[in-house]
């Protein structure tokens, strides 16, 4: 890779160094405490790993996470500059605005975006999360004109009636 190109996606990084390095998914994710499906996820950016998991996974690799996450690299370094700068102006501290809005980045945790969820919106995602084939359906009723809905509400009846 020449200083020109453009950084690879996250997963396909993982995937180069851990062939460079002659290691099967199921050896990396021994090494990095993983299950291979997470590697393999990872690997092909359908899921993207944490902080945490990137150190493990750097660990494993014998590597620095800014090789693999060059990004992280940068807001770690601008975070520590940041902690740095309010240690030498602890009064910068207080006129510091707090977040109000739920999905705003906190101090306490750098890269989590927080959002209020009712009940049944965690339970939907929990459930696509566990049931990925449902999308298709939950998609094609969320577009569905009211007469199309009320076919598909009543077919719902029905499945639910013959599980009784």
């Amino acid at each position: 890779m020449t200083p020109s190109s453009p950084v690879p996606p996250l997963g396909e990084r993982i995937a180069q160094l851990r062939k460079e390095r002659g290691l099967t998914q199921a050896k990396l994710a021994e090494r990095a405490h993983l299950s291979t499906s997470a590697i393999a996820m990872y690997e092909t950016n359908r899921r993207q790993p944490d902080e945490r998991t990137l150190a493990q996974i750097a660990a494993a690799l014998g590597v620095e996470m800014a090789q693999i996450a060059p990004h992280l690299a940068a807001e770690a370094s601008l975070q520590q500059a940041k902690t740095a700068q309010s240690e030498r102006h602890p009064s910068d501290r207080a006129r510091q605005p707090t977040p109000s809005n739920p999905t705003e980045r906190t101090a306490d945790a750098p890269g989590v975006t927080q959002l209020v969820l009712s009940k049944d919106e965690a339970r939907l995602i929990l459930f696509v999360r566990m049931h990925p084939d449902a999308m298709p359906f939950l998609q094609s009723y969320v577009t569905a004109d009211a007469d199309k809905r009320r076919q598909l509400e009543r077919a719902w009846r029905l499945i639910q009636a013959f599980q009784g």
